[in-house]
């Protein structure tokens, strides 16, 4: 299954060559009117269920030379929406408070719960042309990072890579956020080894990123040559220690794909 989905990948990709489409949409009629400003320097990038304690953090700016007539924070949380805040120079730092956001959107604080989403835009009026954000902000609620809840025995999942078992997470000595995979390559069928799957968990978001790990000399089915998982990404889910991840797998002679995992704590 697995030798025939790296040969089927080799077959796209030669395809891709000969018969490409150009789905780009000529926005022409709108060029010169729409002015799209730009978030950035987002941190933190998320809500705790310490709500009164809680807020995100961004820049806004605009292209450099461009001007608006008028900008606002609009959030929009579970079909309502509310301005949160009005921007009248750029660039310009935004806090927003959840407290504060909860009341502006006419709720409570318990009709919030883990895991709920609140989704910030920022929206200029230029020439009669209003214009949201292409760097739409998606601020979720969760927990509290505990360096415990990040390490130790995982059962993992993978219907797409055909992959079910158990590994172990354990951190570096002086980076909580920094943690290393062991087990996967014998999960697979290969012999046991001290390889290591590396990756990074972004403090401010609580993504994950992924370093490209060797994981065996070969595959674990077959005689490539080096195994390895990454680069990809994932959401470390700090409320109960899960992982949800993609991973690239490849070998020397080519690449498998890239495909879905879910890590959940033992």
């Amino acid at each position: 299954m697995k030798i025939y989905k790296l040969y089927s990948l080799i077959v796209a990709l030669a395809m891709i060559f000969v018969a490409c489409d150009d789905t780009n949409e000529n926005l022409v009629g709108s060029r010169g009117v729409a002015v799209i400003p730009v978030i950035t320097d987002v941190n933190p990038a998320f809500y705790t269920s310490d709500l009164a304690n809680s807020y995100v953090q961004f820049v806004v700016d605009l292209p450099e030379g461009m001007t608006v007539d008028a900008a606002e924070v609009q959030v929009t949380y579970k079909g309502k929406n509310a301005v949160v805040q009005e921007i009248s120079t750029f660039p310009t730092t935004i806090t927003l408070e959840a407290l504060e956001v909860i009341s502006i959107l006419g709720i409570n604080a318990s009709d919030v719960a883990i895991d709920d989403s609140f989704l910030f835009h920022v929206v200029t009026t230029s020439n009669g042309a209003s214009s949201r954000s292409t760097a739409a902000l998606n601020v979720f609620v969760t927990c509290e990072f505990d360096p415990a809840m990040a390490v130790g025995s995982y059962h993992v999942v993978s219907e797409d890579w055909e992959v079910v078992g158990d590994v172990t997470f354990t951190a570096d000595p002086d980076d909580p956020y920094k943690i290393f995979v062991t087990g996967i390559f014998e999960m697979e069928g290969g012999a046991a080894n001290d390889n290591k799957l590396e990756l990074n968990i972004d403090p401010n978001s609580f993504k994950v990123g992924v370093v490209k790990s060797v994981l065996g000399p070969t595959a674990p089915w077959g005689a490539y040559t080096n195994y390895y998982y990454g680069p990809g990404g994932g959401l470390f889910k700090s409320c109960d220690g899960s992982f949800e991840m993609q991973f690239k797998i490849t070998v020397d002679e080519g690449s498998f794909g890239t495909y879905n995992f879910l890590f959940t704590r033992n």
